[in-house]
């Protein structure tokens, strides 16, 4: 469930992308918007899956070797790359989620500010550098979820 609310917000990301240009500037809050409701639906489902793991095992995700996993180019993190932390990384990720989505927010306003302005190029290159941020850190989110299940032995890590 957390990997295909990852996969919702990255596709609501890569639709305020490709519609950031084609948009008037009262209308970037529908895009933006729409990112804000997948976020959501992302937090929820890991807040679902949160209590079903023991606070030893869930994971900060630290240096290490990556691998290609085998759904759609996903990166998996080794074991060797984990170590062990309080749930408060998990939570301390959604924290940053929603800083990154505020900071989408407020590029967004500074856009439509300046939509007529000389500004205007580089306020919406922010805003795609925001939306940009946060999907890395919903990826960073699924990692963490998706190791700390490995840890609590929920889940069988395959290396191919």
């Amino acid at each position: 469930m957390v990997y295909s609310n990852v996969m919702d917000l990255v596709r609501a990301v890569l639709q305020l992308k490709n519609e950031i240009s084609l948009l008037p500037p009262e209308e970037y809050i529908l895009v933006v918007k729409n990112v804000g409701l997948s976020l959501r639906k992302l937090i929820g489902s890991v807040d679902e899956i949160l209590p079903i793991l023991p606070a030893a095992s869930r994971t900060e995700v630290g240096p290490g070797r990556r691998e290609r996993g085998p759904a759609w180019g996903r990166v998996l993190v080794s074991p060797l790359s984990v170590t062990p932390a309080c749930h408060g990384q998990i939570e301390g990720t959604q924290k940053l989620l929603n800083k990154d989505l505020a900071d989408l927010i407020n590029k967004m306003r500074l856009a439509q500010q300046n939509a007529v302005t000389s500004l205007s190029e580089e306020c919406k290159r922010q805003m795609l550098t925001a939306s940009h941020t946060l999907a890395v850190d919903a990826k960073n989110l699924l990692d963490a979820v998706d190791q700390a299940k490995v840890q609590a032995n929920l889940v069988k890590l395959c290396l191919e």
